[in-house]
């Protein structure tokens, strides 16, 4: 009996000293979100996906040599994000792709219509 009380005590005790900082509680004073990338710095990022995608197969190869459109905001959802294009006139097909980035730079997604 002596030896359950005394287990016991000692459970309770740990997670009594644990607190918000030993799991991961919200509300602790920083944000989870990353900083905004800047304009100029999405031009480069739209680039890499555009190479992702021609290694992945989803995309031409003729997509590498995509000359550099335009970086703007809009909105989608209620949601604000990067769209970044590019124009391939090479390309068999599309001659426009339209690549979109969180505004922290995270790949949301690529088309070729921009919507």
């Amino acid at each position: 009996m002596k030896t359950i009380i005394l287990v016991s005590a000692f459970l309770f005790s740990v997670t009594t000293f644990a607190g918000p900082g030993g799991g991961h509680s919200h509300g602790h004073g920083h944000s989870h979100s990353a900083p905004a990338v800047s304009k100029e710095k999405t031009q480069e990022m739209g680039k890499f996906h555009l190479s992702r995608l021609v290694k992945n197969g989803k995309l031409e190869s003729t997509w590498n040599e995509a000359i550099f459109n335009q970086s703007e905001k809009k909105m989608f959802n209620g949601r604000e994000e990067w769209v970044v294009t590019f124009t391939n006139e090479k390309s068999s097909k599309d001659k426009k792709i339209f690549i979109f980035l969180k505004l922290s730079g995270e790949f949301v997604a690529a088309n070729f219509t921009g919507k």
